[in-house]
């Protein structure tokens, strides 16, 4: 290639023309990594937003640091070359697409005005903090170091804006501060460090726009998203995180989705709660529906606190929050002031324990099918919103004690599914209720249950069918209230005895002297099987021994009310 000679220079590519002085500069401080800073003093001036100010001492085509990083010039000897320049207007492309270089790349707090391309380029640590782009595609890159993007300003547009697919980064990716219009990619990118975009902005308004879209990446530390802005879904499917994932003091905005975190893998906590660090304490609120549907999260989830609103656009039964087998090995937290007005839908999900004290959501529907808390539940009533599918929900115990009539009251809220043919009716709710007393050793408690159970179910037969029930009920309390029928039997035997006391029988047989005992004659006719011998001895006509017959019907009633109580003490024991 032939080369053009500069004074005080090494030979010059000659497509690159004559370099102006600036360039000339950049060109002899590379060998040593020497930094090259162009800016005046002024603060004001100095920020990218003014590069139109500029002058042309300020100006670096991106070609010349392209042909750098590529090796037109070599290294000396004894010093390890960087490109580190700051303050410059970068015109033209910087395209190092493909290549290969060692050296440190650091362009701070400058103007691109076309784009930056280091795409399936193998690189050393990237620097571009407090600068304004157009756009950066680094898919496929190997960043050996640390990429920092901290302050930088990218101009996308609707479409990508960061294009990083792929990526792999030794150290960490650091966006503090970013704010972005278009799509900031990472999807199946490979960052070793943490990636951080803590109070960063992130803007993409194209209907079906992703802020952030990180799906299939590998983090191998924590992903840090204190304070973040994003308008557009925030997307981790499938993302394996290997320590927390921290959205305290977010704001997403997404009418087709805010956040999708499904079957992500999170070694330690993920957190959606306020930010506790900064004196005004922002909420996390999410503008639409959050997926954690199979997620796996080895600490907490904690939402304690968090607000989750229904877009306007949403349609459908979409759940604000759907977490559907997600697996929690520590606590779910939806405590503290946590809002929402749409549904929470855990189905399938498994959890240690789930706390819901302090909720505030009385319009939202809670919905725990299949779900298992493994440990227990904390909770007050009042926290508890108003309508639950409750239908297949396990657990171990709860925190604060409450007395079986109280506990009945969330059993009430259940709502009628496609699963529920009888109104909001489930068996499986109130059996572990009563589990739940029973291994407390209340077996009144756990029988509490088990009788509204029965009258639940009852309530939602038609009339025809509700009467045998109700005759149980009153008798026995479905099998529930044993001692109901002793005092049903010892009422009837009172009144039955008072009433004989005042109509004289008579003898079946003349030969027959004993004395009549209206106490015995009653009991006779109302207890089963047992007999003592009045009936045999006396008689009655008319309306007396209609008398009989219907106290003798209604204790044959009783002995089999208390004969399917009985069964059914023994059966459950």
């Amino acid at each position: 290639m032939s080369r053009i000679r500069h004074p005080r220079t090494s030979e010059i590519p000659r497509r690159l023309g004559r370099l102006s002085a600036v360039e000339r500069r950049v060109w002899q401080a590379f060998p040593h990594g020497d930094l090259v800073d162009l800016r005046s003093g002024d603060e004001e001036l100095d920020r990218p937003a003014q590069a139109h100010r500029w002058g042309a001492e300020r100006v670096v085509r991106g070609e010349v640091i392209a042909a750098l990083l590529l090796g037109a010039r070599p290294a000396v000897a004894g010093a390890v070359s960087a490109l580190r320049l700051a303050g410059a207007l970068i015109t033209g492309r910087l395209d190092g697409a493909h290549g290969q270089f060692s050296s440190q790349l650091l362009l701070q707090g400058c103007r691109f005005e076309g784009p930056i391309t280091l795409d399936e380029a193998t690189t050393g640590p990237i620097d571009l903090s407090n600068s304004h782009l157009t756009t950066l595609s680094a898919y496929g890159a190997q960043v050996h170091g640390t990429l920092d993007l901290r302050d930088a300003v990218v101009e996308g547009g609707e479409h990508l804006a960061v294009h990083a697919d792929g990526i792999m980064v030794e150290g960490s990716l650091l966006a503090n501060r970013i704010t972005v219009t278009g799509s900031f990619s990472l999807i199946n990118a490979v960052v070793n460090g943490q990636v951080t975009v803590n109070d960063a902005k992130l803007r993409n308004t194209a209907p079906d726009g992703k802020s952030l879209n990180a799906g299939g990446a590998r983090i191998g530390r924590s992903l840090l998203a204190q304070r973040l802005e994003a308008l557009g879904e925030v997307r981790l499917p499938g993302a394996h995180i290997g320590s927390a994932l921290l959205f305290d003091g977010a704001t997403l905005t997404g009418p087709q989705g805010a956040f999708n975190g499904t079957s992500m893998t999170v070694a330690s906590e993920a957190s959606f709660r306020p930010d506790r660090s900064t004196a005004t304490a922002p909420v996390f609120t999410a503008h639409g529906s959050m997926s954690l549907i199979g997620a796996r999260i080895g600490g907490s989830l904690m939402m304690n606190g968090a607000i989750l609103h229904r877009p306007p656009l949403t349609t459908g039964e979409r759940p604000v929050l759907n977490a559907g087998r997600m697996v929690v090995a520590g606590t779910v937290y939806l405590s503290n002031g946590f809002s929402t007005d749409g549904e929470i839908r855990l189905n399938g999900a498994r959890f240690g324990h789930l706390d819901l004290g302090g909720m505030t959501s009385p319009d939202a529907l809670l919905t725990l099918y299949g779900a298992t808390a493994e440990s227990g539940i904390r909770d007050d009533l009042a926290s508890w919103p108003n309508r639950l599918n409750l239908d297949g929900f396990s657990y171990g115990s709860f925190a604060r004690y409450l007395e079986a009539r109280e506990r009945l009251q969330l059993l009430r809220r259940q709502v009628r599914t496609d699963r529920t043919r009888t109104g909001g009716y489930r068996a499986q709710p109130y059996e572990q209720l009563a589990a739940y007393y029973r291994a407390l050793g209340n077996d009144g408690e756990a029988r509490t249950v088990l009788l509204a159970k029965m009258r639940s179910l009852s309530a939602q037969l038609p009339w025809y069918r509700r009467i045998p029930g109700r005759l149980l009920d009153a008798l026995v309390g479905y099998g529930y209230r044993p001692m109901r029928a002793f005092g049903w039997a010892i009422g009837l035997l009172v009144v039955a005895s008072c009433y004989f006391s005042t109509v004289r029988p008579q003898h079946i047989s003349t030969e027959d002297e004993s004395a009549f005992n209206p106490v015995l004659y009653a009991a006779d006719h109302l207890i089963p099987i047992i007999h003592f011998g009045q009936s045999d001895a006396w008689q009655y006509h008319g309306v007396p021994a209609v008398v009989t017959v219907v106290l003798t019907v209604l204790g044959w009633s009783l002995g089999l009310a208390i004969a399917a109580a009985a069964t059914r003490t023994f059966t459950r024991s």
